[in-house]
């Protein structure tokens, strides 16, 4: 007999296709052969072990600072780590003491990803606004708890609000749920302009006003810290353009300092919103473990400066190694690169070859092309995983061709020589695609 299931556990029961590919893959990873370009994991050398450890020493030593820090915690989060995040924020020249009257700061129960999917549980579900190519890991999750998806291409600004503006026109504002903005998009790793920013909240606004109740802008900004490309605008708080209270900065300190510590938190205004974020937190076991966000806190606190400064260098140095072996290796192949400034990922655009996977570019990666001197499982013929672009663009949208022929590469965990090896196979892979495309 069957459970009875929710629509949304019914939309579960198949794994979505991200979810699928990868567990295809991991379940018989060779460690030390294959390689997994797929999954946005930090490199380990950025985690600092040592700190974190005399972190958690000092928590402990310092009750009268850190209170209780092994029990639990408030549902909306350490006053402690709330502090140390407006304190960086100011330190960065993102707010000022100022801009945060009238502010909640709210701590996720698990990360960034559990404020996201909180935002998706108290609103309405409706029409959600992204950039094309979109998140698709929460793209997903939201079609799958009943929300519609609108997805805009973006220019190297952003999303194009002239189009959006455009799309709108056939649109009711009832049917709006809320704009959903990764500020360096992730896979494409676009930074939002501070003036495109500006743009959506007014857009946002003008919305509001017209159906006479908040559009709410969720800005995520999870890899902002993660920007070591000088060249690029030093990115501003779209809390300072929403003179409503529409937006909310969604943070992580997953990017910075180490995923493990499950700190995501959200910036907005004090508001009917922020208390019924704050109780979807009580709701699942209260905000992150008070340990964690006391560790975190004291980090914030004290070493944080120095820190990112090296996490900086690191990704540079990868960034540019990585884009040294494309062009070497895939010149050929590839008509554009993205990425390489921002973030851990490069998003690329090939010639003419497929990467979906069903190509005989994905066949040949994954090991799957039916010839054996091909897939036989031996340590010649390593397995690589990537995220092909199908999955990034919206399959009703403006891109769904393009995707067809784009692929995303993090560079972010595995180490340099292994990614030139990585993207040696992807050059085989290529000839490959153009050895069957001619027969």
């Amino acid at each position: 007999m069957k459970f009875l299931l929710s629509n949304f556990g019914q939309k579960s029961v198949l794994p979505s296709p991200v979810n699928a590919m990868t567990s295809a893959f991991t379940h018989t990873f060779r460690e030390g052969i294959d390689i997994n370009l797929g999954v946005g994991y930090v490199n380990n050398t950025t985690i600092p072990q040592d700190t974190l450890l005399a972190c958690f020493e000092q928590v402990l030593q310092q009750p009268h600072i850190y209170r209780n820090p092994l029990n639990y915690g408030a549902a909306a989060g350490s006053p402690n780590l709330q502090e140390a995040i407006q304190q960086y924020y100011i330190a960065n020249n993102s707010l000022q003491t100022a801009d945060f009257k009238n502010k909640s700061i709210i701590i996720g129960a698990n990360g960034a990803t559990s404020i996201l999917d909180a935002i998706a549980d108290v609103l309405q579900p409706g029409i959600v606004i992204t950039a094309d190519p979109m998140y698709y890991i929460y793209t997903e999750t939201l079609e799958r708890k009943g929300f519609t998806i609108l997805a805009i291409p973006e220019d190297e600004h952003g999303i194009q609000v002239d189009i959006l503006r455009e799309k709108l026109k056939g649109v009711s504002p009832q049917e709006i749920s809320f704009f959903y903005i990764v500020t360096i998009n992730n896979p494409s790793t676009t930074q939002t302009s501070n003036a495109r920013k500006q743009e959506i909240v007014q857009l946002a606004t003008e919305l509001s006003a017209q159906r006479g109740s908040n559009i709410p802008v969720v800005f995520d900004k999870a890899y902002e810290d993660l920007l070591y490309d000088t060249s690029l605008e030093i990115p501003q708080s779209p809390l300072l353009y929403d003179k409503v209270g529409l937006a909310i900065e969604v943070g992580t300190l997953s990017k910075i300092i180490a995923p493990a510590l499950r700190i995501g938190y959200a910036i907005c205004k004090t508001s009917e919103l922020s208390t019924v974020l704050i109780q979807r937190m009580s709701d699942i076991g209260f905000s992150a473990p008070l340990i964690n966000q006391e560790i975190a806190a004291c980090f914030l606190h004290n070493y944080i400066q120095e820190h990112r400064a090296r996490v900086l260098e690191v990704y540079r140095h990868k960034a540019q190694c990585v884009r040294h072996a494309i062009e070497t290796h895939l010149a050929p192949y590839i008509e554009r690169i993205d990425g390489g400034k921002a973030s851990f990922y490069y998003y690329l655009t090939t010639k003419n070859t497929d990467t979906h996977t069903q190509s005989d570019f994905y066949k040949f990666l994954s090991r799957t092309t039916g010839i054996d001197e091909i897939d036989k499982n031996t340590e010649n013929n390593a397995r690589l995983i990537y995220v092909p672009g199908e999955f990034c663009v919206h399959q009703q949208g403006f891109m769904v061709q393009q995707g067809q022929r784009q692929l995303r590469i993090s560079f972010g965990f595995e180490e340099n020589e292994t990614l030139e090896r990585a993207i040696i196979l992807m050059r085989e892979a290529f000839e490959y695609s153009t050895m069957k495309k001619r027969k």
